[in-house]
């Protein structure tokens, strides 16, 4: 599973999710729930891996800081729990020079639950954040800052839109049946990481940033 953004500087591995971003507006690969299909997919697999399958990764800034949004283990519906797992890596590369497909900065997600408590909170740790001294550590659904960078981690409503019902009827009858007034993601919710970092962290020039995100299952691939 793919996807990539490139972002021009004005501002894994089971699953991999490559972004770029560029000055203006430029495409970028749609969502990817549910895939690998042999793995995260449940009409493919009884046992589907959804806290380890990547759905989409966002990317936006201002003139102070870049966000990146990576959401993951959905869609699922509203009334059920985020989903963590302590032997899921998640891994968010920076390229911000030449080859593009080399990260310059490595800055990693991983999740635990509390020792010695039955069903005990879960907490989060996030390593690599440039200009950040030491690691990001805290409980999940709240907003931690530390060293002016902010990270978020929890349950959301699911942000991607797409009218799934229109994509089948449109394979069906051959002509294009899509609506924008019907979203399958509309009723969903996912997990997601959210992390703020001051511009200049990240910046090299004028160079294009690009921003890729995977998860490892620890102890194999899904």
């Amino acid at each position: 599973m793919l996807r990539r953004v490139s972002v021009a500087v004005l501002i894994g591995a089971a699953c991999l999710v490559p972004l770029a971003y560029s000055l203006g507006e430029a495409p970028v690969p749609a969502a990817d729930h549910l895939d690998p299909p042999a793995r995260t997919n449940p009409s493919n697999d009884s046992t589907p891996d959804f806290p380890a399958d990547i759905a989409d990764i966002y990317v936006f800034h201002d003139a102070a800081k870049v966000t990146v949004i990576v959401t993951f283990g959905g869609p699922a519906a509203t009334g059920l729990a985020a989903r963590y797992d302590p032997n899921v890596l998640f891994t968010v590369d920076i390229s911000n020079r030449p080859p593009q497909t080399t990260s310059d900065h490595k800055i990693t997600f991983q999740f635990a639950q509390e020792t010695g408590t039955a069903n005990g909170p879960w907490g989060v740790r996030v390593r690599g954040v440039p200009g950040v001294n030491g690691d990001i550590i805290g409980s999940v659904e709240r907003t931690l800052v530390k060293d002016g960078v902010r990270v978020f981690t929890g349950l959301t409503d699911d942000p991607f839109f797409f009218d799934s019902q229109g994509l089948r009827e449109s394979r069906e009858m051959g002509t294009l049946r899509f609506r924008n007034d019907r979203d399958f993601f509309g009723a969903q919710n996912i997990t997601s990481f959210v992390i703020e970092i001051p511009r200049e962290r990240l910046e090299n020039g004028t160079n294009t940033l690009d921003f890729w995100t995977s998860a490892d299952r620890l102890g194999g691939q899904i």
